[in-house]
Protein backbone atom coordinates (compact mmCIF):
# COMPACT_ATOMS: atom_id res chain seq x y z
CA UNK A 1 0.00 0.00 0.00
CA UNK A 2 1.32 3.44 -0.90
CA UNK A 3 -0.58 6.54 -0.22
CA UNK A 4 0.73 9.95 -1.35
CA UNK A 5 -0.28 12.31 1.32
CA UNK A 6 0.40 15.64 -0.35
CA UNK A 7 -0.99 16.58 -3.82
CA UNK A 8 -3.08 19.49 -5.67
CA UNK A 9 -4.88 19.53 -8.52
CA UNK A 10 -5.74 23.44 -9.88
CA UNK A 11 -8.16 24.36 -12.72
CA UNK A 12 -5.20 26.98 -14.02
CA UNK A 13 -2.34 28.72 -12.27
CA UNK A 14 -4.17 31.81 -11.82
CA UNK A 15 -5.27 30.15 -8.80
CA UNK A 16 -1.97 30.21 -7.43
CA UNK A 17 -2.27 34.13 -7.32
CA UNK A 18 0.38 36.55 -9.48
CA UNK A 19 3.69 35.98 -7.08
CA UNK A 20 3.28 32.29 -6.74
CA UNK A 21 2.15 31.73 -10.34
CA UNK A 22 4.66 34.00 -11.99
CA UNK A 23 7.71 31.59 -11.14
CA UNK A 24 5.66 28.20 -11.60
CA UNK A 25 5.13 29.87 -15.53
CA UNK A 26 8.78 30.05 -15.12
CA UNK A 27 9.37 26.42 -14.08
CA UNK A 28 6.58 24.99 -16.44
CA UNK A 29 8.83 26.46 -19.65
CA UNK A 30 11.30 23.44 -19.36
CA UNK A 31 9.30 21.36 -16.58
CA UNK A 32 5.38 21.66 -18.26
CA UNK A 33 3.13 21.13 -15.08
CA UNK A 34 -0.30 19.43 -15.78
CA UNK A 35 -2.36 20.34 -12.41
CA UNK A 36 -5.68 18.95 -13.60
CA UNK A 37 -7.54 16.01 -12.32
CA UNK A 38 -7.04 13.70 -15.25
CA UNK A 39 -3.81 14.21 -14.74
CA UNK A 40 -3.66 13.70 -11.26
CA UNK A 41 -5.38 10.18 -11.70
CA UNK A 42 -2.72 8.99 -14.49
CA UNK A 43 0.29 9.85 -11.65
CA UNK A 44 -1.78 8.27 -9.02
CA UNK A 45 -2.97 5.15 -10.83
CA UNK A 46 -0.38 2.67 -9.30
CA UNK A 47 -1.11 4.13 -5.67
CA UNK A 48 -3.75 2.94 -3.44
CA UNK A 49 -4.57 6.49 -2.51
CA UNK A 50 -3.70 10.10 -2.06
CA UNK A 51 -4.36 13.12 0.13
CA UNK A 52 -5.65 16.02 -2.36
CA UNK A 53 -4.76 19.73 -0.56
CA UNK A 54 -6.92 22.71 -0.98
CA UNK A 55 -5.13 26.30 -0.93
CA UNK A 56 -5.77 29.38 0.01
CA UNK A 57 -3.94 32.51 1.16
CA UNK A 58 -5.45 36.26 0.59
CA UNK A 59 -2.01 37.74 1.82
CA UNK A 60 -0.94 36.58 -2.37
CA UNK A 61 -4.05 36.20 -4.04
CA UNK A 62 -3.69 32.21 -4.34
CA UNK A 63 -7.06 30.32 -4.02
CA UNK A 64 -7.30 26.39 -5.08
CA UNK A 65 -10.82 26.06 -4.42
CA UNK A 66 -12.39 23.70 -1.88
CA UNK A 67 -15.08 22.61 -4.51
CA UNK A 68 -12.50 21.98 -7.34
CA UNK A 69 -11.07 19.64 -4.58
CA UNK A 70 -14.37 18.01 -4.12
CA UNK A 71 -15.33 17.78 -7.54
CA UNK A 72 -11.71 15.76 -7.87
CA UNK A 73 -12.36 13.74 -4.74
CA UNK A 74 -15.70 12.67 -6.12
CA UNK A 75 -14.23 11.79 -9.20
CA UNK A 76 -11.79 9.74 -7.98
CA UNK A 77 -13.43 6.29 -7.18
CA UNK A 78 -13.26 6.66 -3.15
CA UNK A 79 -9.26 6.89 -3.72
CA UNK A 80 -8.54 10.45 -2.49
CA UNK A 81 -9.38 11.70 0.56
CA UNK A 82 -9.58 15.91 0.49
CA UNK A 83 -7.93 18.56 2.35
CA UNK A 84 -9.83 22.08 2.95
CA UNK A 85 -7.74 24.79 1.75
CA UNK A 86 -8.92 27.39 5.07
CA UNK A 87 -7.14 30.88 5.67
CA UNK A 88 -7.74 31.55 8.98
CA UNK A 89 -7.36 35.05 8.24
CA UNK A 90 -10.47 35.23 6.26
CA UNK A 91 -13.46 36.95 7.21
CA UNK A 92 -15.63 33.59 6.64
CA UNK A 93 -12.81 30.79 7.37
CA UNK A 94 -14.74 29.45 9.45
CA UNK A 95 -17.70 29.21 7.49
CA UNK A 96 -15.36 27.69 5.29
CA UNK A 97 -14.20 25.63 7.27
CA UNK A 98 -17.89 23.61 8.54
CA UNK A 99 -18.72 23.71 5.38
CA UNK A 100 -15.80 21.48 3.57
CA UNK A 101 -15.89 19.05 6.43
CA UNK A 102 -19.71 18.60 6.59
CA UNK A 103 -19.68 18.01 3.08
CA UNK A 104 -16.39 15.34 3.60
CA UNK A 105 -13.33 17.11 3.40
CA UNK A 106 -10.95 15.57 5.80
CA UNK A 107 -8.72 18.23 7.47
CA UNK A 108 -7.11 21.46 6.52
CA UNK A 109 -4.23 22.98 5.24
CA UNK A 110 -2.76 26.11 6.28
CA UNK A 111 0.14 28.00 5.27
CA UNK A 112 1.36 30.59 8.45
CA UNK A 113 3.59 32.66 5.94
CA UNK A 114 1.76 32.72 3.15
CA UNK A 115 -1.66 33.50 5.29
CA UNK A 116 0.25 35.86 7.86
CA UNK A 117 -0.90 34.14 10.86
CA UNK A 118 0.70 32.98 14.06
CA UNK A 119 -0.67 29.05 14.72
CA UNK A 120 -1.26 30.77 18.44
CA UNK A 121 -3.63 33.13 17.18
CA UNK A 122 -7.43 33.43 18.52
CA UNK A 123 -9.05 32.94 14.83
CA UNK A 124 -6.44 30.06 13.89
CA UNK A 125 -6.72 28.36 17.50
CA UNK A 126 -10.74 28.28 17.02
CA UNK A 127 -10.41 26.44 14.08
CA UNK A 128 -7.29 23.88 15.26
CA UNK A 129 -9.34 23.33 18.85
CA UNK A 130 -12.60 21.96 16.28
CA UNK A 131 -9.93 19.93 14.47
CA UNK A 132 -8.51 18.34 17.44
CA UNK A 133 -12.36 17.57 18.57
CA UNK A 134 -13.15 15.93 15.52
CA UNK A 135 -9.86 14.17 14.89
CA UNK A 136 -9.62 16.34 11.75
CA UNK A 137 -5.60 16.63 10.85
CA UNK A 138 -3.88 20.03 10.38
CA UNK A 139 -1.42 20.27 7.37
CA UNK A 140 1.06 22.84 7.25
CA UNK A 141 2.19 24.01 3.87
CA UNK A 142 4.86 25.45 2.46
CA UNK A 143 4.00 26.31 -1.84
CA UNK A 144 7.34 26.88 -3.07
CA UNK A 145 8.69 29.06 -3.30
CA UNK A 146 8.40 31.85 -0.48
CA UNK A 147 7.54 35.01 -1.48
CA UNK A 148 8.62 38.87 -1.31
CA UNK A 149 5.21 39.10 0.93
CA UNK A 150 5.59 35.85 3.07
CA UNK A 151 5.89 36.70 6.62
CA UNK A 152 8.56 33.62 6.20
CA UNK A 153 9.24 33.58 10.27
CA UNK A 154 6.14 32.34 10.85
CA UNK A 155 6.52 29.53 9.22
CA UNK A 156 9.18 27.91 11.59
CA UNK A 157 7.95 24.57 13.14
CA UNK A 158 8.69 25.73 16.79
CA UNK A 159 6.17 29.00 16.11
CA UNK A 160 3.23 25.26 16.94
CA UNK A 161 4.45 24.73 20.57
CA UNK A 162 2.19 26.50 22.65
CA UNK A 163 -0.92 25.31 19.74
CA UNK A 164 0.57 21.79 20.32
CA UNK A 165 1.03 22.04 24.15
CA UNK A 166 -2.69 23.59 24.44
CA UNK A 167 -4.28 21.07 22.22
CA UNK A 168 -2.29 17.57 22.77
CA UNK A 169 -5.04 15.74 20.48
CA UNK A 170 -4.06 17.73 17.52
CA UNK A 171 -2.59 16.03 14.66
CA UNK A 172 -0.11 18.34 12.90
CA UNK A 173 1.61 17.30 9.69
CA UNK A 174 4.95 19.31 8.71
CA UNK A 175 5.22 19.30 5.08
CA UNK A 176 8.74 19.19 3.42
CA UNK A 177 10.05 17.80 6.69
CA UNK A 178 10.13 21.32 7.60
CA UNK A 179 12.16 22.66 5.62
CA UNK A 180 14.17 25.26 5.69
CA UNK A 181 14.03 24.53 9.35
CA UNK A 182 14.48 20.39 9.68
CA UNK A 183 16.08 20.32 12.57
CA UNK A 184 13.62 22.04 14.44
CA UNK A 185 10.92 19.89 12.77
CA UNK A 186 12.68 16.67 13.73
CA UNK A 187 12.81 18.30 17.63
CA UNK A 188 8.79 19.43 17.59
CA UNK A 189 8.02 15.46 16.84
CA UNK A 190 10.38 14.12 19.48
CA UNK A 191 8.42 16.76 21.58
CA UNK A 192 5.12 16.22 20.94
CA UNK A 193 3.74 12.69 19.58
CA UNK A 194 1.09 14.18 17.56
CA UNK A 195 3.62 16.09 15.19
CA UNK A 196 4.31 14.50 11.78
CA UNK A 197 5.58 15.40 8.81
CA UNK A 198 6.03 14.31 5.02
CA UNK A 199 8.60 13.90 2.01
CA UNK A 200 7.28 16.47 -0.01
CA UNK A 201 9.21 19.09 -1.51
CA UNK A 202 12.68 17.72 -0.63
CA UNK A 203 12.07 14.49 -2.74
CA UNK A 204 14.31 15.73 -5.93
CA UNK A 205 16.68 17.35 -3.65
CA UNK A 206 18.67 13.87 -2.27
CA UNK A 207 21.28 15.52 0.12
CA UNK A 208 18.40 17.26 1.85
CA UNK A 209 16.23 14.39 2.09
CA UNK A 210 19.19 11.78 3.05
CA UNK A 211 20.12 14.43 5.99
CA UNK A 212 16.30 14.88 6.74
CA UNK A 213 15.66 11.28 6.93
CA UNK A 214 18.77 9.81 8.88
CA UNK A 215 18.06 12.67 11.46
CA UNK A 216 14.24 11.50 11.68
CA UNK A 217 15.94 8.10 12.50
CA UNK A 218 18.58 8.63 14.96
CA UNK A 219 15.73 10.79 17.25
CA UNK A 220 13.67 8.00 16.64
CA UNK A 221 10.74 9.87 14.80
CA UNK A 222 10.99 8.08 11.35
CA UNK A 223 7.29 6.08 12.36
CA UNK A 224 5.70 9.77 12.00
CA UNK A 225 7.42 10.29 8.74
CA UNK A 226 4.81 10.42 5.77
CA UNK A 227 5.45 9.47 1.93
CA UNK A 228 4.31 12.46 0.23
CA UNK A 229 5.18 13.57 -3.60
CA UNK A 230 4.23 16.96 -3.28
CA UNK A 231 2.37 16.48 -6.96
CA UNK A 232 2.56 18.15 -9.43
CA UNK A 233 5.54 19.36 -8.77
CA UNK A 234 7.19 15.57 -8.63
CA UNK A 235 5.61 12.39 -9.88
CA UNK A 236 4.71 9.73 -6.96
CA UNK A 237 6.93 6.97 -8.77
CA UNK A 238 9.50 9.07 -8.82
CA UNK A 239 9.45 10.09 -5.03
CA UNK A 240 9.09 6.54 -3.56
CA UNK A 241 12.19 5.89 -5.74
CA UNK A 242 13.95 8.51 -4.48
CA UNK A 243 12.97 7.34 -0.95
CA UNK A 244 14.09 3.79 -1.66
CA UNK A 245 16.98 5.15 -2.86
CA UNK A 246 18.34 6.41 0.19
CA UNK A 247 19.32 2.26 1.18
CA UNK A 248 22.07 2.96 -1.49
CA UNK A 249 22.82 6.85 -1.04
CA UNK A 250 25.73 6.21 1.32
CA UNK A 251 27.39 2.93 -0.04
CA UNK A 252 31.04 3.57 -0.48
CA UNK A 253 31.17 6.50 1.70
CA UNK A 254 31.69 6.71 5.84
CA UNK A 255 28.31 8.27 6.05
CA UNK A 256 25.85 6.27 8.09
CA UNK A 257 23.46 3.75 6.11
CA UNK A 258 19.58 4.05 6.59
CA UNK A 259 17.91 0.48 6.41
CA UNK A 260 15.66 0.03 3.59
CA UNK A 261 12.91 -1.43 6.25
CA UNK A 262 12.98 1.82 7.56
CA UNK A 263 12.47 3.30 3.89
CA UNK A 264 9.72 0.93 2.68
CA UNK A 265 7.87 1.34 5.98
CA UNK A 266 8.06 5.16 4.88
CA UNK A 267 6.70 4.78 1.44
CA UNK A 268 4.01 1.66 2.35
CA UNK A 269 2.74 3.53 5.66
CA UNK A 270 -0.98 3.21 5.90
CA UNK A 271 -1.42 7.01 5.89
CA UNK A 272 -4.95 6.85 6.48
CA UNK A 273 -4.99 5.12 9.57
CA UNK A 274 -1.81 7.04 10.86
CA UNK A 275 -3.97 10.03 10.52
CA UNK A 276 -6.85 8.59 11.64
CA UNK A 277 -8.79 8.92 8.35
CA UNK A 278 -11.85 6.82 8.02
CA UNK A 279 -12.25 5.11 4.53
CA UNK A 280 -11.82 7.80 1.54
CA UNK A 281 -15.08 6.20 -0.11
CA UNK A 282 -17.60 6.86 3.18
CA UNK A 283 -16.38 11.00 3.77
CA UNK A 284 -18.07 12.65 0.39
CA UNK A 285 -21.16 14.13 0.81
CA UNK A 286 -23.61 16.24 -1.39
CA UNK A 287 -25.01 19.31 0.03
CA UNK A 288 -27.89 17.37 0.83
CA UNK A 289 -26.62 14.74 2.07
CA UNK A 290 -24.62 17.38 4.71
CA UNK A 291 -28.29 18.82 6.28
CA UNK A 292 -28.59 14.90 7.99
CA UNK A 293 -25.30 15.65 9.61
CA UNK A 294 -21.95 14.19 8.19
CA UNK A 295 -20.44 11.29 10.67
CA UNK A 296 -22.91 11.62 13.44
CA UNK A 297 -22.59 15.16 13.55
CA UNK A 298 -25.50 17.93 12.52
CA UNK A 299 -24.23 20.39 10.57
CA UNK A 300 -24.71 24.23 12.11
CA UNK A 301 -24.80 22.83 15.60
CA UNK A 302 -22.65 23.38 18.01
CA UNK A 303 -19.42 21.28 18.75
Amino acid sequence: MIIDAHTRTWPGLDNLGIELSAPVRKLSVSLPLDASPAALERATEPLAGAILHGFRADRVGANIPNDAVIDAVRQGNGRYVGIAGIDPTSDDAWDEFRRCTDLGLYGICVSPALQGFLPSDEPAMRIFAQCAADGFPVFVSRPAPYTRNAAIGHDRPTAWTDTLRQLPRLKVVFSGMGWPWIDECIAMMTAFENAWTDTSGIVSQPWALYNAMLGAVQHGVAGRVLFASGWPYANPKTAAEAVYGLGSFALATPLPRIQRTVLRAIVERDTYGALGIPEPASLIRRPADARFGFLGRTPGAAR
